[in-house]
């Protein structure tokens, strides 16, 4: 019986889950494989560090060739992160013959491409389902059981730990930034948050969607992308008055005049599948011309669910090599469709506008409004006490040791409108406010 023989670069917490799920089920494994698994060199940094996982030290290595140029090496797994030495790997695992698993979303976004025509030139396989939403398998999915559909549009929750703070907020009535020392210290946000919090994260997957459920080459930087950090408590309170959850998503869509790719917060309605997805749970929800809509939901991140699409991706191609099959690749045949800019976009949006007493009356933002194009679907004013950390420009005479300040709020919910028309109508109401949230009401899902 032959013996698939793996060789491993990283053995953080993906890395460790991996090996821990290889070596648990091994029997189950083997018996779906055909073949047995044998983990042949981990590479690392540091081989004397402590692990939380039981290596035999013999396997351990700091030199990537004991893997690279091991002839008995079948299968390269990358579970390093980082991108340029992660790409020189992959690249040097392809012209050594061999096949690669990555994790790697940050360097298939950008260089999923042409790593796919590497293998393709070296009759390598390369299989990334763990780069997107953890243990969903929706890479496969939209490669497979999803060929017979055109895909019209894809809208996920796919970064966690923004999914974690939003349903925190809402829940707990607590303020983003209360939230994200703790959301540190649980493992779901890293020190230097800003890949999650300013939704970089999730535009690296949306890109990776978008090419594989289009068929067409998106790469990160085209994805329009905007965190939460504005997201205050106050909206989430008056998006839910309005029958709306707030929610980061990720959306493609494939529409006749090109591809649209964009990451923002958005209000959703409440009894959409998405509205119901809680703490660092994922979901990807897809529309198909003749399978109507599904959504796939699951645990996003964290080493278990990753590392069992690692090992996944590590038996297809253990299968793919017993049969001799050919190398499929994810990248294969890309359109070349135009990206479609964000302001050429029609959206309904929700305006949160503090302003000082006897600035702006009611009927007088409805007449401003009127002249500049938007059309009101709803608008509702009340006399707050709101922190001043939430106001951009703090009234005259507040006092400033007194932590709340009172102010009037309108909020507004619009008619659909342009994109760049809306901006070019609110920039008025920026002269006049001492604050202005704009969310966008995500609608056609």
């Amino acid at each position: 019986m032959k013996t698939l023989q793996i060789g491993l670069f990283g053995l953080g917490t993906v890395g460790s889950s991996t090996v821990e799920i290889l070596t648990s089920n091994r029997e189950l494994l083997e018996s779906q494989l055909g073949c047995t698994t044998q983990i042949s060199k981990i590479c690392v940094r540091d081989t004397g560090k402590t692990r939380s996982v039981d290596t035999s030290n013999s396997i351990l290595t700091s030199r990537p060739e004991d893997i690279l140029l091991d002839p008995k090496i079948d299968i390269v797994v990358e579970v390093m992160g980082g991108i340029e030495k992660s790409k020189e790997i992959i690249e040097a695992a392809f012209k050594n013959g061999k096949h690669v698993v990555s994790a790697n979303k940050d360097l298939i976004a950008l260089y999923g491409k042409e790593l796919s025509e590497l293998a393709k030139q070296n009759n390598c396989h390369f299989f990334f389902e763990a780069a997107v939403a953890g243990g969903i398998p929706i890479l496969r999915t939209l490669q497979t059981s999803l060929t017979g559909n055109h895909i019209n549009k894809i809208s996920g929750i796919v970064n966690g730990s923004t999914n974690y703070i939003l349903t925190r907020m809402e829940i707990e009535s607590l303020s983003l930034e209360s939230i994200i020392e703790d959301a540190k210290a649980l493992g779901y946000l890293e020190a230097d948050p800003s890949a999650d919090l300013d939704g970089l994260d999730a535009a690296r997957k949306c890109a990776i969607l978008a090419s594989l459920g289009f068929h067409n080459l998106v790469k990160s930087d085209q994805v329009y992308v905007s965190g939460i950090r504005n997201i205050s408590l106050e909206d989430i309170n008056q998006a839910k008055k309005l029958g709306y959850k707030i929610k980061l998503l990720a959306i493609a869509e494939n529409k006749d005049r090109g591809i649209v790719a964009r990451v923002h917060p958005v209000l959703i309605g409440e009894n959409h599948p998405l509205a119901g997805v809680q703490y660092e749970f994922n979901a990807v929800y897809i529309d198909g011309d003749y399978l109507g809509q599904t959504m796939y939901y699951g645990r996003g991140a964290g080493g278990n669910p990753t590392g069992s699409a690692v090992v996944s991706d590590i038996i297809a191609i253990g299968k793919a090599i017993l049969s001799q099959t050919k190398p499929e690749l994810a990248y294969a045949s890309m359109g070349n469709k135009d990206l479609i800019d964000i302001e050429d976009l029609d959206f309904a949006y929700y305006i949160r506008l503090v302003t000082d007493h006897d600035k702006l009356g009611q009927g007088g933002l409805v007449d401003l409004l009127d002249k500049k194009g938007l059309k009101i679907r709803s608008m509702d004013k009340t006399n707050r006490n709101l922190e001043i950390s939430d106001i951009d420009k703090i009234p005259e005479n507040t006092d400033l040791g007194q932590n709340l300040v009172n102010v009037d709020q309108f909020v507004i919910v619009t008619e659909r409108v342009r994109e760049k028309d809306f901006k070019k109508a609110i920039k008025d109401l920026e002269d006049i406010s001492n604050s202005i949230t704009v969310i966008r009401i995500e609608e056609d899902i």
